[in-house]
């Protein structure tokens, strides 16, 4: 999982950014597995 995170994030100083472009995959992750299960569950 952590090397995941540094993946995503990168080692920068800019932590913001990181942080933000992080937030964004989890947010998007979440918004296709919903869209999957909404899809299935019909």
């Amino acid at each position: 999982m952590t090397n995941l995170y540094y993946a995503i994030v990168g080692t920068t100083t800019d932590t913001n950014m990181g942080l933000a472009r992080f937030m964004g995959v989890i947010l998007a992750f979440i918004v296709v597995v919903g869209t999957l299960f909404w899809a299935i569950g019909g």
